[in-house]
């Protein structure tokens, strides 16, 4: 880790000087502020005076943190050009964004403390969720299986196993669905084709979804072969919706995908 640059109880020179070496460089700032902060965009807010934690990244996001809850009190997401500028005694950072058009200005009338430091990590976060928890995530929002899938059992017994979910297309067909947390080989295409093939027999319009993060180029080709459907889920973002949402229960899911 590079040497972080710190200094406390800063002029608002200093923090400017400091802040932009660090913006040019791609660093990681923190300011200790006694700050209010205004926002204006797609609504309106504003915070009075308190003691906060403001981060810089170097993506051009920005968040204020206060001193209780993991939350941040407001933030603007990556690509906001931020600027600074002194009015009236006292610090004004502002981050705009272009679309769509918001602004976000914290203004500081005491900086106890500015840091920065020039941060590496390359690492993937790997999110992990049980198979059970998943199922909750489905069940409580079908439509990540399929726009207008509705949901009817768990853990059906069918071909000599249990299929993973069961229940009717937007078209009312009658659909088997495996879930994998990892990516589908051709182990998992023929798991839920012997589910399927008997019942084919008397129901042909019967479906066959492989719900999986990604497919492997065999099972890809076995699958179309079989006639069974391929849909990709994000593991990650239903393990990070299941943590922040599991205390609300799993009816009222607040899901924020992208």
């Amino acid at each position: 880790m590079n040497h972080p640059q710190v200094k406390v109880d800063p002029t608002f020179q200093e923090v400017e000087s400091i802040v932009s070496d660090a913006c040019s460089r791609g660093c990681f700032t923190v300011l200790v502020a006694d700050c209010r902060v205004d926002y204006h965009g797609r609504s309106s807010s504003k915070m009075g005076w308190g003691e906060r934690v403001v981060l810089l990244k170097p993506d051009g996001s920005v968040l204020i943190h206060r001193r209780t809850g993991f939350e941040a009190a407001n933030w603007q997401p990556p690509g906001c050009c931020i600027t600074f500028s002194q009015r009236e005694g006292e610090l004004v950072i502002r981050a705009d964004r272009r679309k769509p058009r918001e602004t976000l200005e914290v203004i500081c009338r005491e900086v106890a403390l500015v840091s920065s430091v020039l941060l590496k990590d390359d690492a993937s976060l790997d999110m992990l969720i049980s198979e059970q928890d998943l199922y909750s995530v489905l069940r409580a929002n079908p439509d990540l299986i399929e726009p207008g899938f509705r949901i009817s059992s768990e853990q059906k017994g069918l071909g000599g196993g249990k299929a993973d979910l069961t229940g009717l297309d937007r078209s009312g067909r009658y659909t088997v669905v495996e879930v994998k947390r990892v990516a589908a080989d051709t182990d998992a295409v023929k798991q839920l084709y012997r589910y399927i093939s008997q019942m084919r027999e008397t129901s042909p319009d019967l479906r066959g979804i492989l719900l999986a993060p990604n497919i492997r180029p065999a099972a890809k080709r076995l699958a179309k072969s079989l006639s069974v459907d391929y849909r990709t889920v994000d593991v990650a973002q239903c393990a990070a919706v299941f943590s922040k949402n599991s205390s609300k229960g799993l009816d009222r899911l607040d899901l924020h995908f992208t």
